[in-house]
């Protein structure tokens, strides 16, 4: 992806609403913060959900697996309804933006747009087209464009200090969703620095604050840069016809994950997203926010 770049959109449920605002879509659905995979933490994020965004990092070991995931997938086949929207990515650190687009055309059944919303346009226009031809629509869609950036531009701002030793690619990123994981507990959001302790299940999860330094995360608070190579990324988890398909402008197809429903998308998005985490054991750089109903 060597042709446009745009600045990275934060995994803040404030950034994206506001954002999806912008475009107008009215606030009946807004983002929220999944603070933990277990039921107890699942069980705060308000019903019904219809979309899932995680933000993950991108490892040599994903990069294996997203290889030998596609070689599988070309050998032996897998059912997608062609009722589900799909869009490639060619602008670096759209992924956010995509990601978004992704978890709204996929709903559009329950959202309600303002008059002359920027979102509901573009989505009617490109609804009959390619994923590529998505793509380049995307390109050229300037009303989302300058949306994209002034929002990432008004998100708390955080960025990967150079000394970090994660592999820098030109993919996207948040800057203030930085979350820790232990094998016993759910992800610890934000400002927790420290190591999780299972003996801690009711550890109260907090929110980042914004010039708080992270040194042992790799974090640190300054403005971010268009030209900065991010190794985070988005996909969208929707329910289309009675499965969980996984979004991913990166890859070429959507990915089938099995059956699922309104009322079990939640838990059944967080399985998908508890393999991501268990592909990375040591990485700490997960996050996830879901669409629901306001």
């Amino acid at each position: 992806m060597e042709g446009q770049r745009w600045l990275p959109l934060e995994a803040n449920p404030e950034v994206t609403n506001q954002f999806l605002k912008q475009l107008g879509l009215h606030p009946n659905w807004q983002f929220v913060d999944v603070y933990g995979m277990d039921p107890e933490l699942l069980s705060v994020v308000p019903r019904p959900v219809c979309a899932v965004l995680l933000l993950f990092p991108i490892t040599e070991k994903y990069e294996v697996f997203r290889t030998e995931e596609e070689e599988k997938i070309k050998s032996q086949g897998q059912d997608v309804t062609s009722s589900v929207y799909f869009m490639k990515q060619t602008i670096s650190n759209a992924c956010g933006t995509i990601g978004l687009i992704h978890a709204i055309a996929n709903n559009r059944d329950k959202m309600h747009f303002e008059s002359g919303s920027t979102l509901k346009k573009f989505l009617e226009e490109s609804v009959s087209m390619s994923p590529e031809e998505r793509a380049r629509y995307l390109e050229n869609y300037d009303a989302i464009r300058v949306t994209h950036e002034t929002s990432a531009h008004e998100g708390q701002t955080e960025s990967s200090s150079p000394s970090s030793s994660q592999p820098h690619s030109s993919h996207c990123r948040t800057k203030a969703s930085s979350l820790c994981h232990h094998a016993s507990l759910p992800w610890v959001k934000r400002n927790h620095v420290g190591p999780a302790k299972a003996t801690s299940p009711s550890l109260r999860l907090r929110r980042w604050r914004p010039f708080l330094r992270l040194p042992s995360l790799g974090l640190h608070s300054v403005a971010p840069n268009i030209d900065e190579k991010v190794d985070l990324h988005f996909i969208a988890l929707v329910h289309v016809d009675g499965h969980l398909y996984e979004l991913d402008g990166r890859k070429p197809f959507p990915i089938n994950h099995g059956e699922t429903s309104d009322e079990t998308l939640l838990e059944d998005a967080i399985e998908v997203c508890k393999k991501f985490m268990e592909r990375d054991p040591d990485e700490l750089r997960f996050n996830a926010i879901a669409l629901s109903a306001a």
